[in-house]
This record gives C-alpha cells, sequence and structure tokens, in this order.
C-alpha cells in the first residue's frame, strides 16, 4: 500500500517532473523499485543526444593551414564565464553573408558567395568543398530547382550537415544516382558562372567504427580519379603521404582549437589515381566485395591498399549544443550523491571541455 501511494500521489504528482514541452508528466510503471532508487550511485550515459542535441550545425572550418569561421561556441561562452570574461555574441553583428539554416550556422566573409577565390589558397578551397559534396552517402530529397527546397536524408547528422556546408559554399549536391552524384557548382571561376557536373561514383569505402573513416573514388567529366577521404584525425593522419609538414602541424593545432571549444572534428584528404592503379585495385576490390566468407574484414583490408599516400585538405568542425537543463540535471544529482560516467567517441578536449561546460 505505502508503493502504491507512493507512486500514484508523489511520483505521478510531482510537477518538478513533468516536461512542459510535450505535456508529459511522470508516469510510475511499476512499484517495485522505489526503495532502491535511492541506492543508485552510478549512471553511465551516452553524449550524443543525451547531453547534447543531435542537432548537428557546421561552424568552423580549417582549409589549407587557415581557420575559417568567426562563431563563438556554447562552450566557448561558458569558458568565458567562468573565467569571469563577457563574450558579445549579438545576432545583429553577423556580416550579411552569414548563413544559419538547418545543419549550418557560418560566418565568414572570406570564403562564403565565392570570395574563396580570392583566398591564397583557392585550389585547397575547391578540393574541400568537392569533397563535403561528393564524399557521403546521403539521399537528397526535393525540388532540385531551388536549393532551400531540398532536404537531406543521412544516415548520421553530421553527414546532412557536411553536405549542407558544401550547398552553402557553392557545390550543391542535388540528385544522386547508383553510379553518380551531380553537384551544382557555382562561383568556380572569375565569371561566377553556374554548372551542373556528374561524377561518377566508381566505388565506396563505408565508414563503420573500427575504419572510422569514409572514402570514395570518383571520375571526374575529364576522366581524372580521384579517392576522397574524411574520418576522425588520428585514422587520417596515419595515412598521409610525406611532405607538407607546415600544414599537418598548422592542422593539428587547429583541431585541438575546435576540441577545445566542444566542436565535433573531421578530417578531409584526398587522393589522385592512376588508371593502372586503379584497375589493379579494383580487382582486389571486387573479389572481397563477392567474398561469402569475412567479407567485412577483406573489404577493410582491401581498403588500407588505396587509403594511403593521401594529401591533406583540411578539417571541419560541428558544433553540438547541451541540452536545455543538463547544469542543473548534473547538480541535481550530484547532490544525490550520484556520479555520472559519460561515454563519447569524440576528441579528448572535446569531451573534457562539454563535460566542464555541463557541469559548471
Amino acid at each position: 500500500m505505502i508503493k502504491f501511494i507512493q507512486c500514484a500521489q508523489f511520483i505521478n504528482n510531482d510537477l518538478n517532473m513533468y516536461h512542459a514541452e510535450s505535456n508529459t508528466p511522470a508516469l510510475a510503471r511499476t512499484s517495485n523499485l522505489n526503495e532502491e532508487l535511492g541506492q543508485v550511485e552510478y549512471i553511465f550515459s551516452d553524449k550524443t543526444g543525451t547531453l547534447t542535441r543531435n542537432l548537428m550545425e557546421f561552424f568552423k572550418c580549417s582549409i589549407g593551414g587557415e581557420i575559417y569561421g568567426t562563431g563563438i561556441t556554447e562552450i566557448e561562452k561558458g569558458g568565458a564565464e567562468r573565467a569571469g570574461v563577457r563574450i558579445d555574441d549579438d545576432e545583429d553583428k553577423r556580416s550579411a553573408t552569414a548563413v544559419h539554416e538547418k545543419g549550418f550556422n557560418f560566418d565568414d566573409t572570406r570564403i562564403m558567395r565565392g570570395a574563396w577565390r580570392n583566398e591564397p589558397n583557392p585550389e585547397a578551397c575547391m578540393e574541400f568543398f568537392r569533397c563535403l559534396a561528393i564524399c557521403h552517402t546521403v539521399l537528397p530529397e526535393g525540388e532540385e530547382e531551388t536549393p532551400e527546397k531540398i532536404t537531406y536524408q543521412a544516415a548520421s547528422p553530421d553527414e546532412a550537415a557536411l553536405v549542407a556546408a558544401a550547398k552553402n559554399f557553392g557545390f550543391f549536391f542535388y540528385r544522386r544516382t547508383p553510379t553518380t552524384v551531380m553537384v551544382r557548382e557555382s562561383h568556380v571561376d572569375r565569371m561566377g558562372s553556374m554548372q551542373d557536373v556528374a561524377y561518377e561514383i566508381l566505388n565506396v569505402l563505408e565508414f563503420n567504427s573500427t575504419r572510422k573513416r569514409q572514402s570514395v573514388v570518383c571520375r571526374f567529366p575529364n576522366g581524372k580519379l580521384v579517392l576522397y577521404c574524411k574520418g576522425a584525425d588520428n585514422v587520417i593522419y596515419e595515412r598521409l603521404a610525406d611532405g607538407n609538414y607546415d600544414i599537418k602541424k598548422t592542422s593539428r593545432e587547429h583541431l585541438e582549437q575546435f576540441g577545445s571549444a566542444g566542436l565535433r572534428t573531421l578530417c578531409l584528404a584526398y587522393r589522385d589515381l592512376s588508371m593502372d592503379q586503379y584497375k589493379s585495385w579494383n580487382e582486389k576490390f571486387v573479389q572481397a566485395k563477392s567474398s561469402l566468407r569475412d567479407r567485412d574484414k577483406k573489404l577493410d583490408e582491401v581498403a588500407e591498399l588505396i587509403e594511403k599516400d593521401l594529401i591533406l585538405i583540411g578539417c571541419t568542425a560541428i558544433e553540438d549544443k547541451l541540452q536545455e537543463g543538463v547544469p542543473a540535471c548534473i547538480e541535481t544529482l550530484s547532490a544525490a550523491g550520484i556520479k555520472i560516467w559519460v561515454l563519447t567517441g569524440d576528441k579528448m578536449e572535446t569531451a573534457i571541455n562539454i563535460a566542464q561546460h555541463a557541469a559548471w
């Protein structure tokens, strides 16, 4: 009787457990756990979608050793407040080229609306945007004549955010067939003209938790073969070609800066392939793909043969903001003597700074 009264009168009628947004009160489904609730000492939690909203927005990037993106993240604001420094992040101060839409929250006049052509590294910028527009498994939905009506169906919000970024940088991915990706490229030349380019997708080396990277082999309209790869910084750096030490060092520093700002990072790289290289490798790839035993293992081994001698293009930084009320929730749990362990695949700097901000 006591357990029933605790559930029906106390838990179900607890206004502090009412969720106004979804109009959902607390609902006790069992009365056998009441006395055990007070015995909880540890909570093991996922981070993405639990502490954070799982609403990814392209926020900053590093291309050819140069950082782009002038915004201030939620984590940076929290760190400044803890240090007693006030940061103004007024929406009215954003430039005329700033864009804030689903998956994209970016402001930098240096590369928006074709201004990247005047940067010291325009070729790197072009490769960066092409990689974002081609290296993915996203499906577009909507009218291709009106980019603002196109929506992207992706396996993860990160992928959708990267393709949305490519669109806003002038490389609009609007159609996919089993063998091609159609990209509407603008601002590529000095005239700012627009052209539809069909990239033939020859192979897709899919992302998984072991590989921590994704690659596509594509053929340009002029016959040029290119491997584009994106993935975690540690696996990409292991596969870079010798040389370009300055860009590697600078980009590594930028990755640490992005991580300290609570941003999720990915590295982008590419490799030009000769026809002989590709034919030799593709034979092994076809054999591995048609294998009936240890297929995934063989595909990973074959991928290793071509995902090497890469040239680093840059890195992306995506913001995933905290859920509302996370600091108050953690404070309440801490007051109850409950310790929280959060599991994440993010960089160490990202995880530490999000944890500090969440617990502050």
